[in-house]
């Protein structure tokens, strides 16, 4: 007893304990370096106006056959979330590992024909670093995917230009920057079609933009010039189409304020915290509502993921994919989209 109190382990425990100390502040001051580094980003947007004619090639379209065709929704990543070693000494990058084993297997098992990414893929300085490796993850697997941004993505050293450089440059991912000087970047369409014909158009919203109301800084929400976007997209692609309007979804990070309109009265899903929805309504949920709008997905809420209808229009959320940030294990894994070959449309909850 009294060689292990002696002042020999003493120094060996304090020395052991300094190395450590060492180790955090060299790796912090590596990453601080990194993180100084601004990557700024030249966004290459399409000019667009509400005069112009629509055409089939403005969106990206999939022909799905006479199949089902799945889709699999990932949400809130949180690659890093702003850790560094000294977070709590590397616990998460621990965290990231422990995700991509999961998704690794969530995707393999589900086999999805289309992954969607809804935003808060990476919350740290080396924010383009990080989209990068997220991105070589999933081109890995061969499937198209398609992100949006959330509220954190751009909160590092690369401006938003830059993380839409770096998506549209990998050959699986269909992101577009969109169209040129409308709030967000990363508003595109992709068509599913039949024969050539258009059956379910998928929109994809950059609503992560912070708003200054009331002089408060505020969540943005889907804008007035992305509703008339909207509006011009789907009478459009109705002209190509006979006439005739095509049922779509919407996919974004925030939800619209009428989420927080949701009891309990859930198709499936829980509701574990209070939406925080865009604090300013531009009135997308109506013009959804007036435009063939059938299914709202949003993300953002961690610890959400209800499937819920209001008004004959489904408002839902993705499940949380990762452990990185705040979880609940009820929560984790993906949303199971399927639309079966009458262009019904299904959904599952699928769980790490």
């Amino acid at each position: 007893m009294k060689a292990f109190f002696g002042k020999k382990p003493v120094k060996i425990i304090g020395s052991i304990i300094l190395i450590l100390v060492l180790a955090v502040c060299i790796c912090n001051g590596y990453f601080a370096s990194v993180a100084l580094k601004e990557q700024k980003g030249v966004a290459v947007c399409d000019k667009w106006s509400p005069d112009d004619a629509y055409t089939s090639d403005y969106a990206k379209n999939f022909e799905i056959g006479d199949k089902d065709y799945k889709i699999l929704c990932l949400t809130d990543v949180h690659i890093r979330n702003h850790g560094t070693f000294a977070a709590c000494l590397g616990v998460n990058f621990i965290l990231d590992g422990m995700s991509e084993i999961q998704l690794k297997k969530l995707i393999k098992n589900e086999q999805p024909d289309l992954i969607i990414v809804g935003g808060d893929t990476v919350l740290t300085a080396w924010n383009d670093i990080c989209t990068r490796q997220f991105c070589e993850f999933m081109e890995k697997f061969g499937i198209p995917w398609a992100p949006i941004f959330g509220n954190h993505d751009y909160e590092g050293r690369a401006d938003k230009a830059k993380l839409a450089e770096i998506y549209e440059s990998y050959e699986n991912c269909l992101f577009k920057s969109g169209p040129e000087g409308m709030d967000g970047m990363g508003n595109y369409i992709i068509n599913l079609t039949r024969n050539d014909k258009p059956v379910y158009t998928l929109f994809m919203f950059d609503d992560g933009q912070f708003r200054v109301t009331d002089g408060k800084i505020t969540y943005g929400g889907i804008g007035e010039n992305q509703i008339k976007w909207y509006k011009w997209a789907v009478d459009g692609i109705a002209s190509e189409n006979g006439g005739n309007i095509v049922p779509n979804m919407a996919f974004m990070h925030v939800p619209v304020p009428e989420y927080k309109e949701r009891n309990d009265n859930f198709k499936m899903g829980l509701r574990l915290e209070e939406t925080t929805a865009a604090t300013v309504n531009d009135g997308f949920f109506e013009a959804f509502k007036a435009n063939g709008g059938t299914h709202m997905y949003c993300g953002h809420d961690h610890i959400n993921n209800f499937i819920s209808e209001k008004d004959g229009i489904e408002l839902n959320y993705m499940t949380k994919s990762s452990y990185n940030c705040y979880f609940s294990f009820k929560e984790l894994g993906g949303l199971e989209i399927t639309l079966d070959k009458d262009n019904n449309v299904n959904e599952r909850i699928v769980e790490f």
